[in-house]
């Protein structure tokens, strides 16, 4: 009997080496990102389905590491890493932003999701005298709910962009709250809100008057 055991645990111990998954036929699901001057940008999805002749400002940098294809799960990013562009794509301010926030990369809107060197979220939101409107979207689909007033929308801005930039402190446990701020030039940028926690996805903490204000406006919309 203690013999058939120990075959039996050499046998599952076989087993689980000949299964065990190498690291090179792992099919990986990147995101579309980018990484440069210390700064991540997302693809702008919405955006990019327009397939519109975005104007840029300047180059400001070059792709130096494709990771799809290239790199394993374990890689870290650094500068110059992108998921889909190939290396030595050049990168590229949007004309009117500020380069912390947009860059554009082979026709395509990358938008920042994360600094290395940020302090306050205005330090890479380049939206001041730029806002049209913020809105409510649906949590289903983006739709619209409900347009925030003037007077909320403006003191709102001004809050967030003195927002301290702390992505340590995410906390998104409870309900979510979508929210767009539509920009002059006819695009936006989109977050969320975690009233329970107080946390906004740009990387802060809400303060008590931009607590204030969702509250408002989302009882307004019965959101």
């Amino acid at each position: 009997m203690r013999k058939r055991m120990l075959l039996l645990s050499v046998f599952l111990l076989l087993t689980a080496c000949s299964f065990n998954p190498s690291s090179q036929n792992t099919i990986i699901d990147w995101v579309d990102f980018v990484k440069w001057n210390d700064t991540t940008y997302g693809a702008k999805y919405e955006m990019n389905e327009l397939e519109k002749d975005w104007e840029t400002a300047g180059e400001v940098g070059e792709v130096q590491y494709m990771l799809d294809g290239h790199a394993d799960a374990y890689h870290q990013s650094k500068n110059g890493d992108a998921t889909y562009l190939s290396k030595g794509t050049k990168l590229f301010a949007m004309k009117g932003y500020d380069p912390a926030f947009r860059i554009i990369a082979d026709g395509k809107v990358y938008e920042v999701t994360e600094s290395d060197t940020a302090e306050t979220v205005g330090d890479f939101l380049d939206i001041k005298g730029k806002v049209q409107r913020v809105i409510l979207q649906s949590e289903q689909d983006l739709s619209f709910i409900g347009e925030f007033s003037d007077e909320h929308a403006e003191r709102l801005i001004a809050e967030l962009l003195i927002m301290p930039y702390e992505p340590d402190k995410r906390a998104t446990e409870g309900e979510r709250v979508f929210f767009g701020i539509e920009l002059v030039d006819g695009t936006m940028t989109r977050s969320l809100y975690w009233p329970e926690t107080g946390y906004v996805n740009y990387g802060g903490m809400a303060s008590e008057e931009m607590k204030e204000i969702f509250e408002a406006e989302m009882g307004e919309y019965g959101y």
